[in-house]
């Protein structure tokens, strides 16, 4: 290998271990104050698989550059351990266990054309027999959902409590609710709401959590189709992404802490379920897990990506419940259900 090309390799390899270091940092930045920031905790599953490509690169080299990226990914290992479960043991689910599920719907629609009333209810079939199949949560919380299919999924499954607001997240349940509201993030579609429900003698509250989106769905898949980085507008259209995902950080750090304001408030053990449109190498995941065990986390096992859209190996969906509870199970059920991914977790006291 000639010395110019190495050298070459050894910038990158070192870029690659810059930004790695930056992303570590998102946790605890406010985006508020360094919007541009957050972008590299975004990126974090990407980093992870650059360093893993240098190290095994420096490894066949016997290069000393294979202890800094083996010294950068086990710095991160914490953050690494929520992107990827290691939880070899088998999931042990007593009976009387709480299954509790969240998925995002909205893209079971999006670009689909005029829905006509059998394509409607093919979707609710099919997805009335996927949780069926699936563990058939007592609790499900998803976001995006249209009123046609709230209603009538709730009618398919026999979900005797339901609570929304309409604006698309949804609490269905097989247990009684007492109350429930909304919290407020002025004048945006997405949305925050909570209920208190009765579980035998104890009462818990589930927040189903939708935060600001990034917007950039059809940017990025406009720039991965048709774009040529030699070209000026796609160098524009990608300096528009990184701009929407700064500005949407931003509005979600603002969602966020009003969050962990009312959950620091709440008299009950928590379930804290939804899309968080964030990874957990975020300063929103950072406040909104304090306090609270991610269920996936604590037993899942293999890649926690929950988006399948554009931007792949994101994980964006979560549940997190209060440390009262036990964790007994933690799993995604990959669907042909739109870009995300179903989460479930089995749960008891």
């Amino acid at each position: 290998m000639g010395e110019f090309f190495k050298n070459i390799i050894r910038i990158g390899s070192a870029l690659v271990i810059l930004l790695t270091f930056l992303s570590y940092l998102c946790p605890f930045i406010n985006p508020e104050k360094f919007p541009w920031l957050s972008f590299f905790g975004t990126a974090f599953p990407w980093l992870v698989i650059l360093n893993l490509c240098f190290l095994f690169f420096w490894m066949w080299r016997r290069d000393r550059f294979v202890f800094y990226h083996l010294g950068i990914l086990m710095l991160g290992w914490s953050y690494i351990s929520s992107l990827m479960g290691v939880n070899f043991g088998k999931n042990i689910v007593p009976e009387n266990s709480i299954c509790i599920a969240t998925h995002n719907v909205g893209a079971m629609y999006y670009k689909k054309g005029r829905i006509t009333k059998e394509t409607r209810e093919k979707n609710i079939n099919t997805y009335a027999g996927f949780l069926l199949e699936n563990g058939m949560p007592d609790i499900l919380c998803t976001q995006e959902t249209r009123g046609d299919f709230y209603h009538a999924l709730a009618e398919k499954m026999n979900y005797p409590y339901t609570f929304n607001l309409q604006k698309g997240t949804v609490i269905y349940s097989r247990y009684p609710m007492e109350a429930g509201g909304e919290i407020p993030f002025g004048e945006t579609w997405n949305s925050t709401i909570w209920v208190n429900i009765k579980l035998d003698n104890k009462k818990i509250r589930v927040y189903n959590v939708h935060l600001e989106s990034n917007h950039v769905t059809e940017d990025t898949e406009k720039v991965i189709e048709d774009g040529e980085l030699k070209e000026e507008e796609t160098w524009d259209e990608i300096g528009g992404i990184l701009g929407k995902v700064g500005s949407a950080t931003q509005i979600r750090a603002k969602q966020a802490q009003k969050l962990k304001e009312h959950i620091l408030k709440c008299p009950y053990p928590v379930v804290l379920c939804g899309d968080f449109n964030d990874t957990p190498n975020s300063y929103i995941y950072s406040i909104l897990s304090e306090q609270l065990t991610d269920t996936f986390r604590e037993k899942g096992f293999g890649f926690g990506s929950t988006y399948a859209g554009a931007m792949p190996f994101l994980r964006i969906d979560y549940i997190l419940v209060d440390t009262k509870f036990k964790v007994y199970g933690s799993h995604r059920k990959k669907a042909n259900f739109g870009d995300h991914i179903p989460v479930f977790t089995e749960i008891g006291f």
